[in-house]
């Protein structure tokens, strides 16, 4: 059975959790909605594990920063 938990490599992940703090953060500053956001990351959490939403705020805060691209 698959399971959209189980993924196979730290570094997939990784590369998902960058995509989806992407897409939420220039959704976030064309939008300002809150709402979205919060959504956004509590399904993240159901998607990914538990410390997604963690993970995507800090990529995100890497985004604001500059420090991802």
């Amino acid at each position: 059975m698959y399971s959209r938990r189980n993924i196979e490599s730290p570094n997939d992940r990784q590369t998902l959790e960058i995509a989806e703090a992407r897409e939420i953060y220039r959704t976030w500053e064309t939008n300002k909605d809150r709402d979205f956001v919060r959504g956004r990351l509590e399904r993240a959490e159901r998607i990914y594990g538990v410390g997604a939403r963690d993970r995507i705020r800090t990529y995100m805060n890497r985004i604001k920063d500059g420090l991802l691209e």
